[in-house]
């Protein structure tokens, strides 16, 4: 690197890391340069906050020390209150979580329900209304028949748990008396 040329700072490396090149040069140039227009409202900005700093802070100093003084002499309290500032900050956040979840569970099932709507009519426009409603006759059947199986065998075991747990209370019916 020559001595005429800054060298880089965390923000640039962190760019060149991810970024191409041609694009880390046009941010360098465009945003990053020290005249860009957005450097210069960054500095007007800053220029401004600090005269108006300069200006409220000697109106707002004496209320800070009293402030300061009064949680000095109330620590406890200060704990109390600090703990359920924090308690506060910590159930909006939890919220606005389970909010954001909410939207994105709500959005997702809204696009599957239209997305198999869609799926249905075009499957129904595809085959036909009367081929369609033979099909999901064919499939209900189908379905029925898988779910009388699933009875049966459920039916069965629990038959048998019944049987198995009649045997266990005779046993130990007998052996207590």
């Amino acid at each position: 690197m020559s001595s005429s040329m800054p060298s880089p700072s965390i923000t640039e490396h962190l760019l060149s890391a991810f970024l191409p090149a041609d694009l880390v040069d046009s941010i360098r140039t465009h945003v990053l340069h020290p005249h860009s227009p957005l450097q210069v409202v960054r500095r007007n900005l800053i220029l401004q906050a600090q005269r108006l700093l300069n200006a409220v802070y000697p109106m707002v100093q004496p209320l800070l020390e009293r402030l300061l003084d009064a949680m000095a002499e109330n620590q406890g309290l200060v704990g109390v209150v600090v703990s359920l500032v924090i308690l506060a900050t910590v159930l909006v956040v939890l919220n606005w979580i389970r909010r954001l979840l909410l939207w994105w569970t709500r959005l997702t099932l809204r696009i599957a329900t239209w997305a198999a709507f869609v799926a249905i009519a075009a499957w129904v426009w595809d085959r036909g209304v009367f081929e369609s409603a033979r099909d999901v006759a064919i499939i209900g059947g189908k379905v029925v028949g898988y779910l009388a199986v699933l009875k049966d065998v459920w039916v069965d075991e629990y038959n048998r748990y019944e049987a198995q747990q009649g045997m266990a209370g005779s046993r130990s019916r007998s052996s207590g008396r």
